[in-house]
């Protein structure tokens, strides 16, 4: 494991950068049209979140699609794809 504890007299927890913050565990960038996937065994049992971000502004003269994202937290795995718009990926554990 990773991270900060911080423990109060007769060594209770105060506060853990496990529990506590968000940690970014990956940023990717995926072209429209492709997919990616990745394998990070320190999302196993965590908590995961992801946010996009769209790299350029959408199109106006047709429709966008955020790619389909999904977290195995079983494995660790991070699946990305199905977009039509090139984007940022961010993964966080906590």
């Amino acid at each position: 494991m990773f991270g900060l504890e911080t423990r109060r007299e007769g060594g209770v927890l105060a506060y853990s950068t496990q529990d506590v913050t968000w940690n970014q565990v990956a940023l990717l960038t995926v072209p429209g049209g492709a997919s990616q996937s990745i394998t990070r065994p320190v999302l196993i049992g965590r908590e995961v979140r992801v946010a996009q971000v769209f790299i350029n502004p959408p199109p106006t003269d047709r429709k966008a699609v955020a790619h389909d994202v999904s977290v195995d937290s079983s494995s660790g795995q991070v699946d990305i794809g199905g977009g039509s718009e090139d984007e940022l990926i961010l993964v966080l554990m906590r």
